[in-house]
């Protein structure tokens, strides 16, 4: 007996006659008549009642056809098992990041002619990364973290079962559009985003934007208003700098003066190389094959940008 002979057998049954059992097997009418009889004899039962009209089961019949759906159903999960283990994962989890989408998209451009590949990617705040990494639902979990909160983050994680790894440290960058006053200068000291309209996103005790923490004392303390808006919508936050006055605190791993969007990182004096770029994983689990090579891929990008 073979899952040929099964698979013959159920779509005769299924389709009701051997003609357009061979319709879909794309095969001749004869050869399914030959095969599914083939069965018959291996069992030394008769499964199908034949006539004009087509091909009904018996009543044995109707017993192997449920014990051959079962067959079937369980050949093609160990047939998918075996095909999935010829795919790799990469699970990633990160704040939002354009410059990590890209360079995500370039890595698999890389290696996907090598192997296959599948990539699972998502974007949310770094508490909620911490816990997808814990849960197991992403293995890599890439933030930026800031001077004044690694401490308290590396305490955090502790707890978790987590490693902070750092590939980077980079700028605080103030972004901002056209339409912003301060649109054009090489850089700016703390004091200038005292004065100008902030859009962040939804971030809590992790946001860039408390690395500036003295600030906003004194900004409380002088009695001046400190316009900021939150938004969980990347688009929506590109929009409003592109078009309005906002600007927005926030960091990158590669530099990026030459944005080709309208819109430009300014450095923060004081805050140079303040913000740690890096990733959490699971303390006792080995990273994967292709999640290393996403990580040395990553280094080797960030020297490359270095030294251009």
């Amino acid at each position: 007996m073979d899952v040929k002979q099964l698979q013959y057998f159920v779509v005769s049954v299924d389709m009701g006659s051997f003609h357009s059992a061979a319709e879909v097997l794309i095969t001749t009418q004869p050869n399914v008549s030959k095969i599914v009889k083939s069965l018959e004899t291996e069992l030394n039962m008769t499964l199908l009642k034949r006539d004009r009209n087509g091909v009904t089961p018996t009543k044995e019949g109707e017993i192997i056809y449920r014990y051959s759906i079962e067959v079937l159903k369980n050949m093609r999960i160990i047939t998918d098992f075996r095909d999935e283990q010829k795919i790799e994962r990469l699970s990633i989890c990160s704040v939002p990041s354009n410059t990590l989408s890209i360079y995500l998209a370039k890595f698999y451009n890389k290696i996907s002619h090598e192997k296959e590949i599948q990539m699972d990617f998502c974007e949310s705040n770094v508490e909620d990364i911490m816990k997808k990494v814990h849960r197991r639902e992403a293995e890599l979990g890439f933030v930026y973290i800031s001077k004044r909160n690694m401490s308290s983050f590396k305490r955090h994680i502790n707890n978790k079962g987590l490693k902070f790894f750092e590939i980077k440290k980079t700028p605080l960058y103030l972004y901002v559009g056209k339409k912003s006053p301060l649109y054009g200068n090489e850089y700016i000291e703390e004091k200038d985003v005292r004065n100008i309209k902030l859009i962040q996103r939804y971030e809590e005790q992790y946001s860039l934007y408390n690395h500036l923490g003295h600030l906003k004392e004194d900004i409380f303390l002088s009695g001046e208003k400190s316009y900021i808006s939150y938004t969980n919508s990347d688009h929506f936050l590109m929009h409003l700098l592109k078009n309005t006055e906002y600007g927005s605190i926030d960091s990158c791993f590669i530099e990026n003066k030459d944005r080709d969007d309208g819109i430009q990182a300014i450095p923060i004096l004081s805050a140079e190389n303040s913000i740690s770029f890096g990733y959490i994983k699971r303390v006792r689990d080995s990273l994967s094959t292709v999640a290393e090579e996403f990580i040395s891929y990553l280094n080797e990008e960030c020297i490359l940008n270095e030294e251009r």
